[in-house]
């Protein structure tokens, strides 16, 4: 398993196509940085830039999974690994293991990048015990993402149709976060008017369950530094990790794998 998982890692961050995505993700955390700094009329405080560039790292991310994970079947890796003895648990396991650390390090250089220049374009309100319980959600959020783009990729198979599902999931989660952003950030009274859209009683409580349990929902909290309930997001996360190492393991050991 050691030399399984020696080999994906090496493969991962030795692809120019992996680099290519940090540097994606670089650029959009400069280009949001540039529009803070610039387009605003007053002083922004850190807390409303360090994870903005959050809102596209699941695009992101499920472009790096599927590519990843479908060129190793559309190349024939994954069937030279079972053929070569390697149990289809390992051969799961390992691939879902590297794009979660590849996760990782595009949000660890990202949220590096953000601090490193914040700190000194923007007013820095944030305290460390702050920085660090977002930074460790942030964390789980990329690894819940990861864990679900993984498993639809090692279960759809060849690079096109990993890459097309991926995306369509996560412009889904996207457009689903969008929406129930909008309902929760309602106001109850607008210019001292009951606001009709305000969600309330158990209708807010399902708005707020769905915005967390969507890793995007997650995301959109994150770039404001925001939290419903910091218990719900960690379970939520741990759903996810949790569905896509076993539930997804136990459907690939009926794959068809060509």
């Amino acid at each position: 398993m050691s030399r399984l998982l020696y080999a994906d890692l090496y493969r991962m961050y030795g692809k120019k196509r992996f680099w290519a995505f940090v540097i994606a993700m670089l650029a959009v955390a400069v280009m949001f940085i540039l529009m803070q700094y610039t387009a605003m009329d007053y002083v922004v405080a850190l807390d409303r830039v360090i994870f903005l560039p959050m809102s596209f790292y699941g695009i992101i991310a499920a472009a790096l999974v599927s590519f990843f994970v479908g060129e190793d079947f559309s190349d024939g890796v994954i069937r030279s690994k079972l053929i070569a003895g390697r149990s289809r648990s390992s051969v799961y396991c390992s691939n879902l293991f590297t794009v979660g650390t590849a996760g990782l390090a595009l949000y660890f250089w990202m949220v590096g990048l953000m601090v490193g220049m914040g700190i000194f374009l923007f007013e820095n309100n944030v305290t460390g015990e702050e920085f660090m319980k977002f930074l460790g959600l942030g964390a789980l959020t990329c690894l819940a993402m990861c864990s679900l783009f993984g498993m639809i990729s090692m279960l759809k198979g060849e690079k096109a149709t990993s890459v097309m599902v991926c995306m369509a999931v996560a412009f889904a989660m996207l457009f689903l976060c969008l929406h129930t952003h909008q309902i929760i950030v309602q106001p109850e009274y607008k210019d001292g008017v009951l606001n009709p859209h305000f969600a309330r009683g158990i209708r807010r409580f399902l708005y707020e369950i769905l915005h967390d349990l969507n890793p995007m929902g997650q995301a959109a909290q994150l770039s404001a530094m925001d939290c419903l309930n910091p218990l719900r997001w960690v379970v939520c996360d741990i759903f996810w990790i949790v569905m896509g190492i076993g539930v997804g393991n136990i459907y690939f050991q009926k794959k068809d794998i060509r």
